[in-house]
């Protein structure tokens, strides 16, 4: 039997396909161009994962099966022109669209969206005590990431009420937590 291999988008080796995981087989994310956002935004091999992770569920059953079998191989990739923020959901959400419009079954499409932590401090009685407060905000640009003090990404099915990927980096209290988590999940459905 005659053994295939995938390109992987680091480096540009060729491997075997056993040697690599099924997100792999299944993913492949290639980030292109001047890097824009901060390295941790556009690493190629975590936001492959996430990739993955969130398109998986929205595949239906019977396309599962062959995925596992290797009868059926769907590679995506996705090549980020310019970030300001939000590249793992514009990713997310172009992939669910190119699934979709290549006619592999889906349960439903998969929607992203991220909301950033904003911390403010006022000085109160004249300087003495500070006030903290936090605010979430939608949708957030790459300088508004950079200033947070945390952000969250959900992707989910949108018909089904259903989170396919919850991603959240950064210190905050978990009062801000949950604000970025609803306002992220109402910018999904």
């Amino acid at each position: 039997s005659s053994q295939s291999t995938t390109k992987t988008g680091g480096g540009g080796a060729r491997i075997p396909r056993d040697a690599i995981s099924s997100a792999q087989d299944t993913s492949n994310l290639l980030s292109g161009g001047s890097v824009c956002a901060p390295m941790a935004f556009l690493d190629e091999t975590y936001l492959s994962r996430r990739l993955y992770e969130a398109l998986l569920p929205s595949v239906m059953a019977d396309n599962e099966e062959m995925l596992r079998s290797n009868k059926m191989c769907v590679e995506v990739f996705v090549q980020v022109l310019q970030s300001d923020g939000g590249v793992l959901g514009a990713c997310v959400m172009g992939a669910s669209l190119a699934l979709a419009d290549a006619g592999v079954k889906m349960r439903d499409l998969v929607c992203a969206s991220s909301a950033a932590v904003m911390m403010k401090t006022e000085d109160n009685d004249g300087g003495k005590k500070k006030k903290v407060t936090y605010h979430a905000i939608a949708d957030p640009t790459e300088d508004e990431i950079l200033k947070a003090c945390g952000v969250v990404t959900i992707a989910m099915m949108p018909n089904w009420k259903e989170c396919t990927v919850w991603d959240q980096f950064g210190k905050m209290p978990i009062e801000a937590s949950s604000e970025a988590m609803e306002l992220a999940r109402d910018g999904c459905v």
